[in-house]
């Protein structure tokens, strides 16, 4: 299936949007994603350090810790706490960077890793589980798997390792890592409207940059939405194709569709949970997931067109109104959408939730500080089972009456 979505991707793509994305070659860091057993990390850190962490939860403020994976132990790292709405003072979701203290120090070959408390997914399962549909369908995405995390000896939960967008990322993924890379901070609703031609409008917020901090660049950025926008309909798939990866595009928006995921490129909240990169040469961007906590949960019936033809105007996300437009892009949706039902199977999807849930079920269960009830962790179980039975057929249906 991996190779039908890259004849998806390829086929009839603009010359400025073909950019082929090499097979990550093995790292030392495959072994801290081996989602074959349940990890276990432990921090030693100052007693004081975690506790004000806790109590400062909404600050991005960083303490050294020493952090052990599998008898590797790191010195001097520096831990913050993340996140948006998953931020917790009680189960703290972790960003850990092994060179804040020490210059070019990493971890397995790494620069930094989340660690996700998944304080909004009862299960802990849907980012793991929506992460792997995407990596089937050939999209780049961070690698994750579950660990018990300890501080100072004791069991403070269990959490998803999830591995950075980063230079390594890039340079796994597309064999460069020199161009313009901006993570997604969403502030508002924001539908890919033109804000205007001054770039700070753009960046260092909604787009923050995660690359060249002392140079981002923004301007291309602002130039590429007003493009977007502006572009007479005649003209718009040579235009956008020199700055978004149109199909690439389109295959994420559709992979996101198929896991039921409120909460990205098309969220109910306007665009989320993403990054954008912007090649070393040339004026091409494209966008990589993130964050998918919010997979599934809109369930099995979750209709394809989400967002796209079923809301007013100043709703819809305006790159996504014009592609679909298109006949060659709204096919290429469609078929994406029928690739996702061919590789995540009722079958593997049903096998790969059994799999995981058995895998971490006693670490979730033992987990001290969760915010969700053993019934409820449970309950999301089992209704990730249920998606997996009948979204497949749900989705073929809803394609079938589209065509």
């Amino acid at each position: 299936m991996f190779l039908v979505i890259l004849a998806l991707l390829c086929l009839a793509t603009p010359a400025a949007a073909q950019v082929p994305a090499p097979v990550p070659a093995p790292t030392p860091a495959d072994a801290l994603f081996d989602d074959t057993f349940l990890h276990e990390i432990r921090l030693t850190m100052n007693s004081r350090d975690w506790e004000a962490l806790k109590a400062n939860f909404q600050l991005n403020d960083y303490y050294p810790t020493h952090i052990t994976w599998n008898g590797v132990t790191v010195q001097n790292v520096g831990i913050r706490s993340r996140g948006l709405g998953s931020r917790s003072g009680t189960k703290p979701g972790l960003r850990v960077d092994f060179n804040l203290y020490v210059p070019n120090q990493t971890m397995l070959g790494l620069q930094s890793v989340v660690l996700r408390n998944n304080t909004q997914d009862p299960s802990s399962l849907h980012e793991r589980i929506g992460m792997k549909v995407f990596s089937m369908m050939g999209v780049p995405v961070s690698r994750t798997a579950h660990a018990r995390l300890f501080v100072n000896q004791q069991y403070v939960g269990l959490y998803l390792i999830v591995e950075s967008v980063d230079k390594r990322f890039l340079t796994r993924h597309f064999n460069e890592n020199d161009g313009f890379l901006y993570k997604y901070e969403w502030e508002t609703a924001y539908y890919f409207e033109d804000k205007g031609n001054n770039p700070a409008a753009y960046s260092p917020k909604p787009f923050q940059p995660e690359t060249h901090e002392k140079d981002p660049q923004p301007k291309p950025v602002a130039d590429m939405v007003s493009a977007i926008n502006a572009t007479p309909d005649a003209d718009f798939a040579r235009v956008a194709s020199t700055w978004v990866d149109l199909r690439r595009f389109v295959v994420q928006a559709a992979v996101e569709n198929f896991l039921a995921d409120n909460d990205g490129l098309l969220g109910y909240a306007g665009m989320n949970n993403f990054y954008l990169y912007r090649f070393q040469t040339g004026q091409l961007s494209t966008f990589i997931p993130w964050d998918k906590s919010e997979a599934f949960k809109m369930g099995p019936a979750h209709g394809i067109w989400f967002n796209i033809f079923d809301v007013p105007p100043w709703l819809k996300n305006r790159l996504m109104d014009r592609v679909i437009a298109l006949p060659e892009f709204r096919n290429l949706y469609l078929d994406t959408l029928i690739a996702a039902t061919q590789a995540a199977t009722p079958t593997w999807l049903e096998t790969e939730i059994t799999r995981a849930y058995q895998q971490i079920r006693q670490a979730a269960l033992d987990d001290p500080v969760k915010p969700f009830s053993n019934a409820e962790f449970e309950q999301d179980v089992q209704a990730l089972i249920a998606f997996a039975r009948a979204r497949g057929a749900f989705v073929i249906a809803d394609v079938q009456r589209s065509r």
